[in-house]
């Protein structure tokens, strides 16, 4: 049953990305990273597979020279970030073509994540390992990306943020919180998703 539902869910997600590319494409030409402004069609479509509250989509539009993008998720411990997987997409550059398209990700019950990344018709997909939490959570907070952000070359662009805590109280936090880590220290179970352009 897992199996079926987590195949279905991937189908859904590769539909959604291709559904996004079809419905329209980023006006704007400067590099950036941006939530994906859904139509009321694939607002209906996250419903129905249940994933309203564990979805989250981007646009991006890559730099001019960039010829590859991942997606990182980390997971806090002891104050840093380490890394727990990701995903990355390539692109020719001599194409000349505009390196955009749709970032998707899926966070799931047991702490794991799906990514999925779209650009001119391919997807490529990656599920992170999933976090233990020994306890119960008592409290969770999810938060994404409110509005553009710049999409410089090497450097990493906080994207999604997870905290999940036995506790029943947190405080308002975002993706940026990657840059300051020391603010989610003492919560249970905290993860951060960042997209990063590089060159060849």
């Amino acid at each position: 049953m897992k199996q079926r539902n987590k195949l279905l869910c991937l189908v859904a997600a590769a539909a959604l990305c291709l559904g996004l590319a079809a419905c329209g494409a980023r006006a704007s030409t400067e590099p950036a990273v941006a939530p994906y402004d859904m139509t009321e069609d694939q607002e209906e479509l996250l419903s129905l597979l249940g994933l309203t509250d564990k979805a989250m989509v981007f646009s991006f539009q890559g730099p001019e020279e960039a010829a590859e993008l991942t997606a990182h998720t980390y997971v806090l411990e002891d104050g840093a970030w380490v890394e727990n997987g990701g995903v990355s997409m390539t692109r020719d550059t001599a194409e000349g073509s505009p390196f955009q398209g749709e970032f998707a990700l899926v966070y799931r019950e047991d702490r794991s994540m799906e990514l999925y990344l779209h650009h001119q018709g391919g997807v490529v997909s990656f599920a992170s390992e999933p976090v233990a939490f020994p306890g119960e959570t008592l409290a969770s907070l999810r938060g994404g990306l409110q509005e553009s952000a710049p999409a410089p070359l090497e450097e990493e662009i906080p994207v999604a943020l997870f905290v999940e805590d036995g506790g029943t109280a947190l405080q308002s936090l975002g993706p940026e919180v990657y840059f300051t880590p020391e603010e989610a220290a003492g919560y249970d179970v905290v993860q951060v998703v960042t997209l990063e352009f590089c060159c060849p």
